[in-house]
């Protein structure tokens, strides 16, 4: 009887240990992942045209809330962008064009929760929150 119970936790822990990284281990979710790190990584220009219009919109858009008026405004403060190398601990999918992504600083001082879209065939950043650890 301790026998079998054993062998089903042990069986638990090799499932709940495995699926960590959620679906961050399969061909899109290394390409959601890649465009996490590259985003946080960005200095400069180069993030504004990782971000999809719904976050040009309501990030850079102003009243307006036209993604032009936001890629503009983007363009114009990215001077100031400082990227961060980041680690990507999870993926996870709803639907083919849609994954949420977890991601740490490397100092693991502020996690993050990362929402994407792929409007047309392209991971684009759509939402980004910021959580400082406690302590």
């Amino acid at each position: 009887m301790a026998r079998g119970r054993m062998a089903v936790l042990c069986a638990a822990a090799a499932v709940s240990l495995a699926g960590c990284s959620g679906e961050r281990d399969t061909t899109e979710g290394r390409k959601v992942e890649a465009v996490v790190e590259q985003f946080a990584a960005a200095h400069g220009p180069e993030a504004c045209s990782m971000l999809s219009h719904h976050a040009l919109r309501h990030v850079y858009g102003g009243l307006t809330g036209d993604p032009r008026v936001g890629f503009r405004r983007c363009l114009s403060l990215s001077a100031h962008f400082t990227g961060e190398p980041i680690k990507v601990t999870f993926v996870q999918f709803s639907g083919s064009r849609e994954a949420h992504a977890s991601a740490r600083a490397l100092d693991r001082r502020r996690y993050y929760a990362v929402g994407l879209i792929k409007p047309r065939g392209r991971w684009l950043i759509q939402s980004v929150t910021v959580k400082a650890r406690a302590g």
